[in-house]
């Protein structure tokens, strides 16, 4: 009988994680926007140290 209880638990744990990866989105990494234009920085560390910098 407890053979039985444990199949039927495995069971359903199997059919329950198989559902979620069904309906699982694909994973999505790293920005999706896009910083329009330059941006100004202020070095604190290294030989640029208390300049302020342009990136682009």
């Amino acid at each position: 009988m407890n053979v039985r209880v444990a199949a039927g638990l495995v069971l359903a744990a199997g059919v329950g994680l198989a559902m979620t990866t069904l309906q699982a989105d694909d994973v999505k990494s790293g920005v999706t926007k896009r910083i329009g234009g330059a941006f100004n920085v202020k070095a604190i560390t290294g030989g640029q140290k208390g300049k302020t910098l342009c990136y682009v």
